[in-house]
């Protein structure tokens, strides 16, 4: 899943076992320092085994559902194949909560069976080592798991779907099942529905059965096993676009039966993905087919169910959709669990790393092949900034319970950097590669990942993996350099001397790494030198042969080590770094450091800027330089900074306009032709930023503005939301009337969002908007629903507007629904 889903897999240990371990840890710190022992006393955060107990081994599982979604009732017949684990067997218990099971048989042989609000327990006799099964008869209606959108919208203007959400224990809503990855089997699904829509499941299409009552059997097998998590279904009004890999693996990809025009830009590059990872991981894709599927109001970015990506809808559109939300990124991080989660799936909860790092360190690579090294460090740089952010916060290991979502997959994946810095790019393929070779279709947790370096390339790393994932924190350094010369040869040098700076207890180690320092001269030469920083003050040597004066020096070119750093530099400095440094991300820090440095005239700054602007091909360092410029009415009095930022407008680079358009806080009259013009640009996003500076810097002209916007969007929903609030702040009462419809139940959440937005800032509500905002409130799609609470308590503060609520409370079904809602409105 990506990096904003739903809650993640945590290990679950207690407080009084993490002070323990803290105790223990400050216990052997302490003996230490009584004893002559030279071996290195480690300290590690090791999480207790959450590895759920298990009776038998479910070998295969064959479910077959129908659905009532006027009621959102499943109605279902599944039977297991399984071996027992134990001797005598006299119960097996299932995770499914609340469900009505009508019968539960073995063979013709009825058995007793027992439902709680979260288990189904079947009672018999079984023994090891005979295979048997059992077949249960089940009815519920899930409240997770498996979800019902637009069946509910008397207008009939939204789509209808039914999708699942198996990810971590969801499963269990709507099939009773064993919910836990530790155990896998092959599944078939069976799934009965109305003709006129497309089903799709896991595995291959074995058939496709037209009923007398109008509804198709679909009948979907996998041929290899998987975790229950991972098992799908996907409902809608769908067409396919089929392609095939080099290797000829077939790929379905959906799209909505309407818009056919979207099927290519959603799906841009999808074979070229997998013929990337197959080479580069040497193994081939491990599943007969592979499929994807947009559904609407997911509650998810993406989610990677084995042969069966589903992802949000809102990646889902034309191609200057793309240019907001492209979906390459999401489309390649849930292609690479196929391998991370779905073919090696984590054991226990303690392992969730070995999927979300995974499966956001491999976009990156293919990145970098297909779009370049810029793209490759700023994306490092994204994942290396979330993980500082988080480290601000507490000094978590990956591997804790709470580490959160900044450590499992973007921590996570810059450890895999620095892996494969340290132990060279082929050597940590070719360990990669006996990794999921020898794991192949099993379940594994951190220390396989460890042994598989021993056991490829004869490595031990554990000194790598203790500082990374077993222990918190990063490193700070603190450099300083100085031209050093040796009496007695007359070689001179210039030499660093690097300090960790970080606290060091228990759970945070001097970090042990080797570290490129880099030294570029005045005559255009360069000296570089490989150095393990381990202790607390280490002092490194870099050549200069030719005694030349420094221009300007690097510590860790590239930033590929996760640190904070504290390295000043003068203005020459920062200048000849901006102008020379060989790497994009390291020019992009000296212009950084330039823009925030207040000791420079502006006049220097701004040409400096300029130039870079000009100069550069990424945009990330020109993006930077826009927002600086756009930001700054100093710099703004010089000709060549208003310069820069009309070339931005109508810059070539989407992410450049949008930095421009984003950071103006006025449109300024000398600029106001060009943003004019953006009113018909490419990205939805920018033409209603533009909207928006336009309106407030031109009031007369507002009105024209939004319809011209419309136009050119085509009543696209995110920009009509900003022209209808325009409108109606200028007493358009129809304006006003589509706000509100526009977050009704009759449209997806993310219009929705936006709508009841536009209406806060409007500070307008009426009975209609009020019974909108209480059915959102409580929404399955909980981004939905947090911004329905928002909004909500925004009008509740309010007397004229609280009795709309208070009115409507009797209205709604669940007893837990109203008290939460009157709660919330005191």
């Amino acid at each position: 899943m990506t990096a904003n889903d739903v809650q993640h897999l945590r290990c679950k240990t207690t407080v009084k076992q993490f002070v323990v371990l803290v105790a223990l840890a400050l216990m052997a710190l302490a003996l230490r320092s009584q004893t002559s022992d030279p071996e290195r006393i480690i300290s590690r955060y090791e999480l207790p085994s959450t590895e759920r107990e298990r009776v038998v081994d479910f070998e295969r599982i064959r479910i077959a559902v129908r659905f009532d979604p006027a009621h959102k009732r499943v109605m279902g017949r599944v039977t297991y194949f399984f071996l027992p684990l134990r001797t005598v067997v006299d119960s097996i218990v299932l995770d499914g909560v609340r469900m009505s099971v009508t019968s539960a048989r073995r063979g013709t042989q009825p058995l007793r069976v027992q439902t709680t609000d979260s288990t189904v327990v079947v009672y018999g006799r079984w023994e090891y080592p005979n295979r048997d099964s059992v077949t249960l008869d089940y009815e519920c209606i899930p409240r997770r798991g498996l979800y019902f959108p637009g069946w509910d919208d008397p207008t009939n203007r939204k789509r209808k779907q039914i999708w699942t959400q198996g990810q971590p224990f969801d499963t269990r809503h709507w099939v009773p099942i064993y919910d836990y990855p530790n155990d896998k089997a092959m599944t078939e699904t069976i799934i009965t529905f109305d003709s006129a829509y497309t089903v799709l499941s896991n595995g291959v299409l074995r058939s496709k059965r037209r009923n007398s009552d109008g509804t198709i059997t679909w009948h979907y097998e996998m041929t290899k096993p998987h975790a229950t998590y991972l098992i799908m279904l996907a409902i809608g009004k769908y067409g396919v676009l089929e392609r095939r890999t080099g290797r000829g693996i077939p790929l379905r990809l959906h799209y909505y039966a309407d818009h056919p025009e979207w099927a290519e830009p959603t799906y841009r590059y999808s074979a070229e993905m997998v013929d990337f990872l197959e080479k580069l991981l040497g193994v081939p894709y491990p599943w007969d087919s592979y499929a994807q599927v947009p559904v609407q109001d997911y509650i998810a970015g993406a989610m990677e169910n084995t042969t069966a990506t589903v992802f949000g809808d809102f990646f889902h559109g034309d191609i200057r959709s793309m240019l907001d939300r492209p979906y390459i990124g999401v489309n390649m991080h849930e292609l690479t669990h196929q391998w991370f989660g779905d073919f090696i799936t984590q054991r226990d909860e303690r392992s969730i790393w070995l999927h979300e790092s995974f499966a956001t360190f491999y976009p990156k690579l293919f990145f970098r092949q297909f779009f370049g090294e810029d793209i490759y460090q700023w994306m490092r740089r994204g994942e290396q900034n979330a993980a500082l952010g988080a480290g601000n916060n507490n000094a978590l290991p990956i591997l804790h319970r709470n580490a959160g979502t900044a450590r499992i997959y973007s921590k996570g994946s810059a450890v895999l950097d620095m892996l494969m810095d340290v132990v060279g790019e082929e050597e940590f393929h070719r360990a990669i590669q006996h990794y999921l070779r020898h794991h192949a279709y099993g379940t594994v947790e951190t220390r396989d990942f460890e042994q598989a370096f021993a056991d490829a390339l004869g490595m031990n790393l554990q000194w790598f993996f203790d500082q990374w994932l077993y222990r918190g924190g990063e490193p700070s350094y603190r450099i300083r350099y100085q031209p050093v010369s040796n009496p007695q040869t007359g070689q001179q040098s210039v030499e660093f001397t690097v300090e960790q700076t970080q606290v060091n207890d228990a759970l945070q180690p001097l970090f042990r790494m080797p570290v490129v320092l880099e030294v570029h001269y005045s005559d255009g030469s360069s000296q570089r030198v490989r150095a393990w920083i381990a202790n607390r003050t280490e002092h490194v040597r870099v050549p200069n042969p030719q005694k030349q004066d420094v221009a300007f020096a690097l510590f860790d070119p590239g930033s590929i080590i996760l640190k904070r750093i504290d390295f000043p530099k003068s203005a020459d400095e920062l200048i000849a770094q901006a102008r020379l440094a060989p790497r994009m991300i390291d020019r992009y820090d000296a212009l950084e450091a330039l823009a925030a440095d207040s000791t420079i005239g502006d006049s220097l700054k701004v040409h400096v800027l300029a130039e870079r602007f000009r100069a550069e091909r990424f945009h990330a360092p020109r993006a930077l330089v826009v927002r600086t410029i756009a930001r700054s009415q100093a710099l703004q009095r010089f000709d060549v900074a208003r310069a820069v930022l009309g070339e931005a407008i109508s810059d070539r680079d989407v992410e450049v306009r949008r930095a421009a358009i984003t950071s103006l806080r006025v449109v300024p009259d000398w600029l106001r032709p060009r943003v004019e013009a953006l009113l018909a640009d490419s990205s939805y996003a920018v033409v209603a930023l533009a909207l928006e500076r336009l309106a407030v810097a031109n009031p007369d002209r507002a009105l024209d503005y939004a319809d011209r916007a419309e136009r050119a969007c085509n009543g696209k929903a995110r920009v009509s939301i900003v022209a209808d609030r325009i409108r109606a702040e200028r007493g358009d009462r129809s304006a006003l009337l589509r706000l509100v419809d526009h977050a009704s139940p009759s449209f997806e959440f993310t219009t929705r969002d936006q709508a009841m937005n536009a209406l806060r800032a409007l500070n307008w509500c009426d009975s209609t908007l009020a019974g909108y905002l209480i059915e959102a409130r409580f929404h399955f799609n909980q981004r939905l629903a947090g911004v329905a609470r928002d909004v909500i308590a925004f009008f509740a503060r309010q007397a004229q507007y609280r009795s709309l609520f208070q009115r409507q409370l009797d209205g709604l079904p669940e007893r837990w629904q109203r008290e939460q809602l009157e709660d919330e409105l005191q």
